[in-house]
């Protein structure tokens, strides 16, 4: 099942009724997101949602309750099982592919549904994009035998609406006023099998009420398959130096034109001066260069970009020194942080998401902007969906 959703779908009546701005759910998600079960008597409904992506399984619940200023959101809890589901240099899956991503989903949805008292009407179940276009044989099926709940697999113009909305802060303050920032700021996810990109602009056409149309883009090219592609033509035995040659020449090539070609159709995607950084490459580059940063929007200059790609060449297995984090726990929390980096990755995969960073900062001038990597943006997909789905419901 695929699903689609109008340009024009998140008015801003509803946004506004709803009151669930990013700034809310992902900047509280370091203080409540630790899987603890909510207290029986907290007011509120309670619901949520499982993304199955190239990368893992996400699962997110959130209460809503209302306040003085209208209905808000608290994240109580948020999980991330990472999965490889995508295809490996050899060009097929995991064997078992189909049947682990239909077993984590499984095991996260019995623990919001038992820990959390979600009513299994209020968990919703989605695919991302990349998946969608290319799945492990017999996922959805796996998934529905096992759950009993339907996978709906996002197209991407969907999602990279999706992440906008559940990454981007809506607004701003400046003093006594505030600004809308979606409205001047652009997101760029770099994932598995594909980078996604687009930017919101605030409408107005009397009489009818202001709303939010999108500008979006899908260039089929991420870490993973990059990757494969570069292994495949070098062959397996080839060496890393000429690896990461290749890397740098074939990012320079293709990619840049693909790029190009969509700044030229969607100006927004050069213009724009803040750029909202999503990704497992942009996660990794963050987590290897600014271990001790953990707030949720971290500052990257262009210079890092480049910084990284020059260590990943160098030596893709580096780390970063932790005696300088005083935090015994703070330390011990990077560590495990990047130990799942390391995981996640492959030192392929790790320069190729590198090469494809420093071609997206050249071609949209990012040593002009403001670049702020979204800790918890992997969330905003997961997050606005269900916003979505509770706005459907109050609506009837």
């Amino acid at each position: 099942m695929r699903l689609r959703i109008r340009p024009s779908a998140f008015s801003v009546r509803g946004i506004l009724k709803m009151a669930l701005s990013a700034s809310l759910l992902l900047g509280g998600l370091c203080a409540s997101a630790s899987g603890q079960t909510p207290p029986a008597n907290e007011p509120g409904d309670i619901h949520g949602g499982i993304e199955i992506s190239a990368d893992g399984v996400k699962a997110v619940a959130i209460r809503i309750s209302q306040g003085e200023e209208g209905p808000g959101a608290k994240l109580v809890y948020s999980e991330f099982v990472r999965l490889p589901l995508g295809r490996a240099s050899s060009g097929g899956f995991k064997p078992q592919a189909a049947l682990d991503a239909a077993q984590t989903v499984l095991k996260l949805l019995t623990q919001l549904g038992q820990q959390h008292r979600i009513p299994s009407e209020r968990i919703y179940l989605i695919g991302s994009s990349e998946l969608g276009a290319d799945p492990p044989e017999d996922l959805a099926g796996a998934v529905s035998k096992m759950t009993g709940k339907t996978l709906t697999f996002l197209d991407p113009e969907t999602e990279i609406q999706l992440r906008i909305v559940g990454t981007v802060p809506r607004r701003e303050r400046f003093g006594s006023t505030w600004t809308d920032r979606r409205n001047s700021s652009m997101l760029i996810d770099i994932g598995s099998n594909n980078t996604k990109a687009g930017y919101q602009l605030l409408k107005h056409s009397l009489p009818s009420p202001p709303r939010y149309d999108f500008v979006s883009t899908n260039i089929p090219q991420g870490t993973v398959n990059y990757s494969n592609e570069i292994r495949r033509a070098l062959g397996e035995t080839s060496d890393w130096l000429t690896f990461a040659k290749s890397a740098n020449a074939l990012s320079g090539g293709r990619f840049r034109e693909a790029l190009r070609k969509e700044w030229e159709s969607k100006p927004g995607l050069l213009n724009r001066k803040r750029v909202y950084l999503t990704g497992g490459i942009a996660w990794a580059l963050a987590t290897l260069l600014y271990p001790e940063k953990r707030q949720t929007y971290i500052p990257i200059r262009a210079e890092d970009i480049a910084l990284f790609v020059s260590k990943v060449a160098q030596d893709p297995k580096f780390n970063p020194d932790l005696s300088q984090i005083s935090d015994r726990e703070l330390r011990q929390e990077v560590g495990q942080e990047l130990i799942a980096v390391r995981s996640s990755f492959t030192p392929d995969q790790l320069m190729a998401g590198a090469e494809l960073l420093r071609t997206i900062s050249s071609e949209l001038k990012w040593q002009e902007k403001q670049i702020l990597f979204a800790r918890f943006g992997h969330l905003g997909c997961i997050l606005s969906y269900i916003r979505l789905q509770i706005e459907k419901q109050i609506e009837k």
